[in-house]
């Protein structure tokens, strides 16, 4: 049997840390919302049941990563999103970088 190799993107790794910490409790949401959406006279818009990780150029050459989420409480979720991804990145310092005197 073949061994097959599948490297952890960054994209996989932030979704991962997403998933784990609000994956049930976005899903639930979402499910409400699409319920509250189906009764209105909007054309049903694409709500992902998930997080999602999107990437965009900076002026500055730097890769920005996004993680769109459905949370209640956006700004304490994102703090802590925002600790333990930077956790998981810091151990894999040969496949990450940030600028120097980054504090994080």
């Amino acid at each position: 049997m073949a061994n097959i190799y599948r490297p952890i993107t960054l994209s996989h790794t932030l979704k991962e840390i997403a998933q784990k910490e609000i994956g049930e409790a976005m899903l639930e949401r979402v499910r409400t919302f699409r319920s509250l959406l189906s009764e209105t006279p909007v054309d049903q818009l694409e709500v992902r049941e998930y997080p999602a990780v999107l990437f965009r150029v900076s002026s500055n050459t730097w890769l920005e990563a996004v993680v769109r989420h459905l949370a209640k409480r956006a700004g304490r979720v994102k703090t802590e999103l925002i600790g333990k991804m930077l956790a998981a990145l810091d151990a894999a310092p040969e496949k990450v970088l940030f600028p120097k005197g980054a504090a994080h």
